[in-house]
């Protein structure tokens, strides 16, 4: 039987890319744990500092 007119090539071609996309769906799903960071640096000071000086330089001008 001709490969192209088989069902099974196609719900392989088809089920390839849905598994694939489900499977990524699922591990980004799930819960990471926090990232552990070095002594000293406390989680999401960077963002505020960062908009605390564009916050001053838009008061400056």
């Amino acid at each position: 039987m001709d490969l192209l007119h088989s069902t099974w090539f196609w719900l392989v071609i088809i089920g390839a890319p849905l598994g694939t996309i489900i499977t990524t769906l699922a591990h980004l799903s799930q819960k990471q744990p926090p990232i552990e960071l070095p002594p000293g640096v406390a989680p999401g000071t960077y963002a505020r500092r960062e908009q605390a000086e564009q916050d001053e330089d838009a008061a400056s001008h």
